[in-house]
């Protein structure tokens, strides 16, 4: 989670999106086998529907996974109703249902607005998951919104390029932590983000040999879509370190 350290191993492994290289993406399939492979925590993507149904689905239409070309805030909970079954997107509360308690969670706001970040804060509170939850998006407007009402929630911002020292101290005013994409996740920018009280996570890391790097980086967590080959990869770090 962002802003804490896994206590067994220093680094935690963020399943992008469940185990997705092995299972379809967002299923509770993926989750399971995210768990079994040895993922501390699950990364999960959440949309609003127009009528306000928080789903769990990457892109903002249905097209890739569903083979419907609408867009997720274009369709109501009834038209996702009418889709086949093992198509359908998961609700966000079915998903804490099953795996909040099992695993922490990084949730993940795409295409964020105000009027549903608020159910989607009220929706982690309701079913008891504060403490397993963190949020992410790489809309900064919407984590300095969150910061304003869900200060018991820790927050991180995602960068697709390097962040600026300008950029981290901005974010430091509201984010417990900065996620980067793996390219950018080297020892300088741990830290800069460490100097500012941030934790620091690299996404989308999947080879062995980025894992590595990212590793000995000292990154906090890596997100990656094969979260046993990233626990594989972080145990071995582990074990080198403590001989």
């Amino acid at each position: 989670m962002t802003g804490v350290r896994c206590a067994t191993r220093g680094t935690q492994v963020v399943a992008h999106r469940g185990a997705s290289v092995a299972a379809p993406e967002h299923t509770h399939h993926a989750y399971e086998l995210a768990v079994a492979q040895g993922a501390d925590v699950l990364e999960v993507d959440v949309r609003a529907t127009v009528d306000g149904e928080l789903v769990v689905v990457h892109d903002p239409t249905l097209l890739r996974t569903a083979g419907d070309p609408r867009r997720v805030d274009y369709v109501t909970r009834a038209d996702l109703e009418g889709l086949t079954p093992c198509l359908r997107p998961l609700t966000l509360d079915a998903v804490l249902e099953a795996h909040g308690q099992a695993i922490r969670l990084l949730i993940e706001l795409k295409d964020p607005q105000p009027w549903w970040e608020r159910l989607l804060v009220e929706a982690v509170d309701r079913h008891g998951l504060a403490d397993r939850v963190a949020l992410q998006s790489f809309d900064l407007s919407a984590l300095r919104r969150l910061r304003l009402f869900a200060q018991h929630l820790p927050l991180a911002s995602l960068h697709r390029g390097r962040p600026s020292s300008r950029t981290l101290d901005a974010v430091a005013r509201y984010v417990t932590g900065v996620c980067v994409h793996h390219v950018h996740a080297d020892a300088a920018l741990v830290g800069a983000a460490r100097s500012r009280g941030l934790t620091a996570h690299a996404w989308t890391v999947n080879s062995a040999p980025d894992i590595a790097r990212a590793l000995a980086a000292g990154v906090d967590g890596v997100i990656t879509d094969v979260p046993g080959v990233a626990a594989a990869s972080v145990q071995a770090a582990w074990l080198a370190d403590a001989a």
